[in-house]
């Protein structure tokens, strides 16, 4: 029955207004951000689908999950799709997060507690430039590669909520930028970081803590703006119209301090197909109709909100490990296209047949 209902709502989403056809994003505007590791196929397809960059995390713990001074990083993970990235022309953007045990008691923890954490992480992040920046030993080692250096370095993730932050504290993570912007531009004078992906409307406050209330806090931290270069939010909301004002907020705290001119990120957005298990699923028609309003609003809005980018959540249908993740793809688990593909890929320029449509199942 699921199989038959995805079959009629592609056949439904075929037949949407073509909004999208109107305005297609600017190159390099559109990205997507998996929640598992993906294989060569969905690069393949990614390719196909005209993707220009993929959002990945870069966890510090499973890098370096014991002591630098007696223990190599591990870099093999991520250099395996560092390269998958590379031969289909997508560039990665790493979210960098996770502390390892031996730096810290919570793998949410931001290290800047003490002297030791402090160099920790500052070692780590030069490491992360020395591997994936312009001179980066990746790309020494795999000449055959069409370089495409990491210049943008998205710093911790969702870090207002405790899922990601083990007691959120903007003026905590104030000091986590100042010494992460100090080591990074100063190992790559044109890298950018981007203050982590900011949870627009946490349900429960506190312990969490509101997107514009932690960045107001955090923006109080100063001296602060030379560190970094960009900031980002997750704006998950019922339907796309309500982005607007977390936006438009967000922005305003900006320019209040002085920021008006700097972009923002949308590294996460996007909406289940089940149906309305929770406020952030909306079926596999609303899916794909809450996608095609939301790239509407922002590629229309990217020059006068300064958006400086966009990734949709998720990939393919994965294991839930949020209330909405395991229905968020764009695919199926089983690689078939769902309504929201054919929307996504009529703003990206991609071809959606190079993927099957569901099929009834016998």
């Amino acid at each position: 029955m699921r199989k038959l209902l995805l079959i009629c709502a592609a056949l439904i989403a075929l037949a949407m207004p073509a909004s999208a056809g109107a305005a297609r994003a600017p190159w390099n505007f559109i990205g997507i951000a998996p929640q598992n590791a993906a294989e060569e196929a969905d690069y393949r397809l990614m390719e196909l689908a005209e993707i220009d960059n993929v959002r990945l995390p870069l966890v510090w713990a499973q890098i370096q999950p014991g002591v630098p001074l007696v223990n190599e990083p591990d870099w093999s993970g991520f250099d395996r799709a560092v390269r998958l990235a590379a031969e289909h022309e997508l560039r990665v953007f790493p979210f960098l997060w996770g502390s390892p045990g031996w730096v810290a008691a919570h793998l949410s923890s931001e290290p800047v507690e003490s002297a030791w954490q402090r160099w920790a992480w500052a070692a780590f992040l030069r490491e992360a430039v020395g591997r994936y920046g312009p001179e980066g030993e990746f790309w020494e080692e795999n000449p055959e590669l069409i370089r495409q250096p990491i210049r943008r370095w998205e710093i911790w993730n969702e870090q207002n909520i405790v899922t990601f932050a083990h007691r959120p504290d903007p003026e905590r993570f104030a000091r986590l930028i100042r010494l992460t912007g100090r080591v990074l531009h100063r190992a790559d004078p044109g890298a950018k970081v981007i203050v982590g992906g900011l949870f627009g409307r946490p349900l429960q406050i506190p312990p969490n803590v509101a997107s514009g209330d932690y960045l107001a806090r955090f923006y109080r931290a100063r001296p602060l703006k030379r560190f970094f270069d960009g900031i980002a939010l997750h704006p998950y909301v019922a339907d796309a119209g309500a982005m607007r004002s977390q936006i438009i907020n967000l922005r305003r705290i900006m320019r209040i301090n002085g920021d008006g001119e700097t972009p923002l990120y949308v590294t996460e957005m996007g909406w289940g197909s089940d149906s309305f298990e929770s406020r952030w699923e909306r079926g596999l028609d609303g899916q794909a109709r809450e996608l095609d309003r939301a790239f509407s609003m922002l590629v229309r809005q990217r020059k006068r909100w300064r958006i400086g980018g966009v990734w949709w959540f998720s990939w393919s249908d994965e294991g839930g490990t949020c209330q909405f993740c395991d229905s968020a793809g764009l695919l199926t688990s089983g690689r078939e296209a769902k309504p929201s593909w054919y929307r996504f890929n009529a703003w990206t320029g991609g071809d959606p047949d190079t993927v099957p449509r569901a099929i009834v199942a016998e």
